[in-house]
């Protein structure tokens, strides 16, 4: 949705992935960034995102419902302009991705999804739907949508989609967050009755219960609390996936990072440098 008053020859492809959609204030392409401390950056220049069907579903779904108010075309493609570019500010420094440090083993700070990222970031902010779109569940939904145009793999995508989407339902409060922390008591009891039924198998383990309906509970859960998540059922039902493989990896990092931490500690109080 390019608009004609542009000086498009300002903007390049990304250098980093040309068919990305994301199109950059510099003429080699390049996102220039600024290391203000050991967490963040500041983006040097100006960048956007570019694709006319994910803008004009966009575009749509504003002029359909906005907080039961349907906005003007005018007004929705403002909006959507707007949530699409990324402006430079001091005001505004980003960490990339959000990655804590013991899940970095599945995905970097930085990658295909790095603008994607610091759009997201820029669309979520303190107050629950108080960004650019007027909706958490809307940008979370382009993030995914960001990420697939730039090229970040299928399973991936929708396990980082989930993640941003179970942070925005958290952060809502009331009703949303009650919900959030029934789905993981009810995904820890589905994970759970998961491996105590592979127990029995492998290693004898002798549960309360028939092991094959300890599976037939944790595959039926995921299906039955995906309700929680309202629209973003689906982000559900690929939590609910990944936290059988993911979860025991974090849970290792998450130890493994702690023992480093203690050792650290350690080292300081022995006065070693």
């Amino acid at each position: 949705m390019a608009d004609a008053a542009d000086d498009v020859s300002a903007w390049t492809p990304w250098r980093v992935a040309a068919s990305s959609g994301f199109m950059v204030d510099d003429p080699n392409g390049n996102v220039g960034i600024i290391q203000l401390d050991q967490k963040n950056f500041w983006v040097t220049n100006a960048f956007r995102f570019t694709n006319d069907a994910i803008e004009q579903d966009l575009i749509a779904t504003l002029m359909r419902v906005d907080n039961g108010a349907g906005r003007s075309e005018a007004e929705a493609r403002r909006a959507v302009d707007d949530a699409r570019t990324f402006t430079p500010s001091v005001e505004n420094p980003t960490d990339m991705a959000s990655i804590p440090r013991f899940m970095r083993w599945f995905e970097n700070p930085y990658g295909a999804h790095t603008l994607a990222a610091i759009i997201h970031d820029e669309l979520i902010v303190d107050e629950p739907n108080g960004g650019k779109l007027g909706s958490d569940t809307l940008s979370d939904a382009f993030f995914r949508e960001m990420m697939r145009v730039a090229g970040v793999p299928w399973l991936k995508r929708w396990i980082m989609w989930a993640a941003v989407a179970l942070r925005s339902r958290f952060a809502a409060g009331g009703i949303r967050r009650l919900s959030v922390v029934l789905w993981l008591l009810l995904a820890l009891f589905g994970i759970t009755c998961f491996v105590f039924a592979v127990g029995s198998w492998l290693f004898d383990w002798s549960p309360f219960v028939d092991p094959w309906l300890l599976v037939l509970i944790a595959i039926a859960l995921p299906f039955a609390s995906s309700v929680l998540w309202g629209k973003q059922c689906g982000a559900s039902l690929v939590a609910a996936i990944a936290a059988l493989w993911i979860l025991p990896a974090a849970l290792f990092g998450v130890i493994g990072y702690g023992v480093y931490q203690l050792l650290e500690r350690g080292a300081r109080k022995l006065g070693l440098s």
